[in-house]
């Protein structure tokens, strides 16, 4: 079975995105659902990174000690994340950025000038978006900007952001957007 960790960027306990996330990790682990499922807007104790550069030399962890502290060990245990989050004011969540900037702990210490300069080779990412604009492209530098993170670090990294739009559609755009979304799933696998 592969593990899968699902990181779930959403302040809504029940939001599209974390459906959606949630349809993937099933593929991903085989149906018989996420190893591990996080969701960040309910930590109470998390701090940002806090450029101490720590892991960078003394350890090879982040040393913040907090909620996302063993979310990152999850996660750099796991085959598979799955990062879910909608899109707001033009960008991820603050709670799914507050998660990815912690990953900055992942890069090795030589990340400027080593080729390959991530601590998690071989691990897969996949990144799920939704947004209420109709027009799926209007984010899309944001997507390949966030893919393009992870692949630096050594993922392999697939996206896919989903337009959900609002009104009597809803539902239904929501469900094409499962099956979607498992495809793309299977074919990580």
């Amino acid at each position: 079975m592969t593990n899968v960790v699902t990181i779930l960027g959403s302040p809504r306990p029940k939001s599209d995105s974390s459906r959606l996330a949630d349809a993937a990790a099933s593929i991903l682990s085989g149906g018989a659902g996420a190893s591990a499922r996080h969701v960040i807007n309910s930590f109470r104790n998390v701090r940002g990174c806090q450029a101490c550069q720590s892991c960078k030399g003394k350890t090879d962890s982040c040393v913040v000690k907090d909620d996302m502290a063993p979310v990152l060990t999850t996660c750099a245990a796991a085959d598979v994340i799955v990062l879910a989050s909608p899109i707001y004011i033009g960008e991820i969540t603050a709670q799914l950025k507050l998660f990815v900037d912690r990953t900055y702990s992942w890069f090795m210490p030589d990340f400027h000038s080593n080729p390959a300069p991530g601590r998690l080779k071989g691990k897969k990412a996949l990144l799920v978006f939704t947004q209420g604009n109709p027009d799926g492209s209007t984010y899309e530098r944001i997507f390949e900007a966030y893919k393009a993170y992870f692949t630096r670090q050594g993922f392999s990294t697939e996206y896919r952001c989903v337009v959900v739009p609002y009104g009597p559609d809803h539902d239904r755009a929501v469900e094409a957007a499962e099956a979607e979304i498992r495809k793309l799933a299977a074919s990580l696998l």
